[in-house]
Protein backbone atom coordinates (compact mmCIF):
# COMPACT_ATOMS: atom_id res chain seq x y z
CA UNK A 1 0.00 0.00 0.00
CA UNK A 2 2.87 2.63 0.86
CA UNK A 3 4.28 2.30 -2.43
CA UNK A 4 0.55 2.96 -4.38
CA UNK A 5 0.24 5.84 -2.03
CA UNK A 6 4.44 7.14 -3.10
CA UNK A 7 3.48 7.14 -6.31
CA UNK A 8 0.47 8.96 -6.16
CA UNK A 9 2.48 11.69 -4.34
CA UNK A 10 5.23 11.32 -7.31
CA UNK A 11 3.00 11.00 -10.01
CA UNK A 12 0.88 14.21 -8.28
CA UNK A 13 4.13 16.24 -8.17
CA UNK A 14 5.07 15.24 -12.20
CA UNK A 15 1.79 16.79 -12.89
CA UNK A 16 1.72 19.84 -10.79
CA UNK A 17 5.13 20.58 -12.28
CA UNK A 18 4.41 20.19 -16.06
CA UNK A 19 1.17 22.41 -15.47
CA UNK A 20 3.03 25.07 -14.71
CA UNK A 21 5.36 24.70 -17.05
CA UNK A 22 2.18 24.22 -19.58
CA UNK A 23 1.10 27.75 -18.32
CA UNK A 24 4.34 29.75 -17.45
CA UNK A 25 6.37 28.19 -20.11
CA UNK A 26 4.82 26.95 -23.04
CA UNK A 27 8.00 27.43 -24.92
CA UNK A 28 10.41 25.45 -22.58
CA UNK A 29 8.14 22.29 -22.89
CA UNK A 30 7.82 22.63 -26.63
CA UNK A 31 11.61 23.18 -27.00
CA UNK A 32 11.99 19.76 -24.45
CA UNK A 33 9.77 17.53 -26.35
CA UNK A 34 11.43 18.37 -29.44
CA UNK A 35 14.83 17.74 -28.72
CA UNK A 36 13.32 14.40 -26.84
CA UNK A 37 11.84 13.43 -30.12
CA UNK A 38 15.42 13.60 -31.66
CA UNK A 39 17.06 11.68 -28.95
CA UNK A 40 14.22 8.54 -28.14
CA UNK A 41 11.98 7.29 -30.89
CA UNK A 42 9.43 5.90 -28.53
CA UNK A 43 7.70 3.65 -31.46
CA UNK A 44 10.84 1.61 -32.11
CA UNK A 45 11.99 1.39 -28.33
CA UNK A 46 8.04 0.03 -27.22
CA UNK A 47 8.04 -2.40 -30.45
CA UNK A 48 11.77 -4.12 -29.43
CA UNK A 49 10.47 -4.41 -25.86
CA UNK A 50 7.10 -4.99 -26.34
CA UNK A 51 6.95 -8.62 -24.17
CA UNK A 52 8.19 -7.12 -21.48
CA UNK A 53 6.04 -3.96 -21.33
CA UNK A 54 3.29 -6.55 -22.33
CA UNK A 55 3.72 -8.00 -19.14
CA UNK A 56 4.95 -5.36 -16.80
CA UNK A 57 1.45 -3.93 -18.34
CA UNK A 58 -0.52 -6.71 -17.35
CA UNK A 59 1.35 -6.89 -13.59
CA UNK A 60 0.49 -3.37 -13.34
CA UNK A 61 -2.88 -3.97 -14.12
CA UNK A 62 -3.44 -6.78 -11.73
CA UNK A 63 -2.01 -4.60 -9.05
CA UNK A 64 -4.56 -2.14 -9.78
CA UNK A 65 -7.51 -4.22 -9.18
CA UNK A 66 -6.17 -5.44 -6.51
CA UNK A 67 -5.65 -1.94 -5.38
CA UNK A 68 -9.40 -1.59 -6.10
CA UNK A 69 -10.95 -4.07 -4.21
CA UNK A 70 -8.68 -3.54 -1.05
CA UNK A 71 -10.30 -0.86 1.44
CA UNK A 72 -9.90 1.92 1.41
CA UNK A 73 -8.51 2.60 -2.10
CA UNK A 74 -12.06 1.39 -3.52
CA UNK A 75 -12.16 4.57 -6.03
CA UNK A 76 -13.36 4.16 -9.68
CA UNK A 77 -10.00 5.78 -11.19
CA UNK A 78 -7.95 2.61 -10.08
CA UNK A 79 -10.61 0.66 -12.18
CA UNK A 80 -9.87 2.68 -14.93
CA UNK A 81 -6.36 2.69 -15.04
CA UNK A 82 -6.44 -1.38 -14.26
CA UNK A 83 -8.67 -1.68 -17.62
CA UNK A 84 -6.30 0.49 -19.57
CA UNK A 85 -3.59 -1.32 -18.84
CA UNK A 86 -4.79 -4.60 -19.34
CA UNK A 87 -5.61 -3.87 -22.93
CA UNK A 88 -2.23 -1.88 -23.31
CA UNK A 89 -0.49 -4.95 -22.43
CA UNK A 90 -2.48 -7.83 -23.78
CA UNK A 91 -2.00 -5.62 -27.41
CA UNK A 92 1.25 -5.30 -26.85
CA UNK A 93 1.41 -8.93 -26.81
CA UNK A 94 -1.34 -10.00 -29.13
CA UNK A 95 -1.49 -7.49 -31.91
CA UNK A 96 1.49 -4.87 -31.30
CA UNK A 97 1.01 -3.61 -35.16
CA UNK A 98 -2.56 -2.45 -33.95
CA UNK A 99 -1.42 -0.07 -31.54
CA UNK A 100 1.17 1.12 -34.60
CA UNK A 101 -1.97 1.98 -37.02
CA UNK A 102 -4.39 3.63 -34.54
CA UNK A 103 -1.38 5.90 -33.73
CA UNK A 104 -0.69 6.91 -37.19
CA UNK A 105 -4.29 7.27 -38.21
CA UNK A 106 -4.80 9.44 -34.77
CA UNK A 107 -1.31 11.48 -35.72
CA UNK A 108 -3.15 12.38 -39.29
CA UNK A 109 -6.61 13.21 -37.84
CA UNK A 110 -5.36 15.19 -35.04
CA UNK A 111 -2.13 16.90 -34.35
CA UNK A 112 -1.36 17.05 -30.31
CA UNK A 113 1.09 19.52 -30.44
CA UNK A 114 -1.45 22.09 -31.80
CA UNK A 115 -3.96 21.18 -29.45
CA UNK A 116 -1.90 21.23 -26.43
CA UNK A 117 -0.58 24.86 -26.90
CA UNK A 118 -4.46 25.89 -28.12
CA UNK A 119 -5.45 24.76 -24.80
CA UNK A 120 -2.52 25.06 -22.61
CA UNK A 121 -3.51 27.44 -20.08
CA UNK A 122 -6.76 24.99 -19.63
CA UNK A 123 -4.88 21.83 -19.68
CA UNK A 124 -2.11 23.14 -16.85
CA UNK A 125 -5.28 24.02 -14.49
CA UNK A 126 -6.33 20.34 -15.13
CA UNK A 127 -3.31 18.70 -14.43
CA UNK A 128 -2.77 21.18 -11.50
CA UNK A 129 -6.20 20.02 -9.83
CA UNK A 130 -5.38 16.59 -10.43
CA UNK A 131 -2.26 16.93 -8.80
CA UNK A 132 -3.83 18.41 -6.22
CA UNK A 133 -6.21 15.35 -5.97
CA UNK A 134 -3.59 13.05 -5.77
CA UNK A 135 -1.17 14.86 -3.13
CA UNK A 136 -4.47 15.43 -0.83
CA UNK A 137 -5.44 11.68 -1.38
CA UNK A 138 -1.56 10.90 -0.09
CA UNK A 139 -2.07 13.04 2.92
CA UNK A 140 -5.51 11.54 3.77
CA UNK A 141 -4.77 8.12 3.59
CA UNK A 142 -0.58 7.93 3.30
Amino acid sequence: MQIAMLSILIIGVISSIFGALLILMPDLVLKVERRANRLYMTDAAIMNNRIPLGFFMLLASAFLLYTYTTAPFQQIIFLYLAITAAIFGSLLLLNPNLILMVERKANKLYMTDAFFFEHRIKLGIILIAASTFMVRTYLVFG
